[in-house]
């Protein structure tokens, strides 16, 4: 797989994945004293009176559009991190086309608005991003150009097989 490929993909995946790992929280090691001494069928829960009169009338459940505060601040993440890869894509590799970029921003846009955010607030996002990662990038030193450019290139590797055993 080429450089120029590879940086597209991460363009692409990264801002979808780090908005997905920012809606669900690292898992919390269970408490060594955490056996289960009951059996199951004791350990049920009983509905809200709500939900039990929910469940009584037959009604279903309403399925409720991202508009909340938490979908609205992961969908401006998302639309930062795109202005952030894009940026970088195009610092540390000048063999990606500026077509292949703009395809890519037109996709996570695309994406972006069927998730339920507006275009204006992508548009905003990805460009204060873009111009924030610019700005860091000169002003870096060649080294750490270099050490940002290498782990643009370590976050777009598939990940390393998992040794059997």
């Amino acid at each position: 797989m080429t450089l120029s490929r590879t940086r597209r993909f991460a363009c692409l995946l990264v801002p979808a994945v780090f908005g997905l790992a920012a809606c669900n929280p690292a898992p919390q090691p269970a408490p060594d004293d955490a056996t289960q001494t009951q059996p199951v069928e004791d350990m049920q829960t009983q509905p809200s009176d709500a939900a039990q009169a929910q469940i009584e009338s037959g009604t279903p459940p309403v399925d409720a559009p991202l508009t909340s505060d938490a979908a609205s601040t992961m969908l401006t993440q998302i639309a930062g991190i795109a202005g952030a890869m894009h940026a970088a894509a195009r610092l540390c590799d000048p063999n990606v086309s500026d077509a292949q970029l703009d395809q890519a921003r037109n996709q996570l846009r695309q994406e972006f608005t069927k998730m339920g955010g507006d275009a204006g607030t992508f548009d905003g996002e990805f460009a204060s991003a873009h111009e924030k990662t610019n700005a860091q990038f000169t002003q870096a030193t060649p080294p750490q150009r270099t050490q940002m450019c290498a782990e643009l290139e370590a976050m777009a590797s598939p990940a390393p097989p998992t040794p059997a055993g």
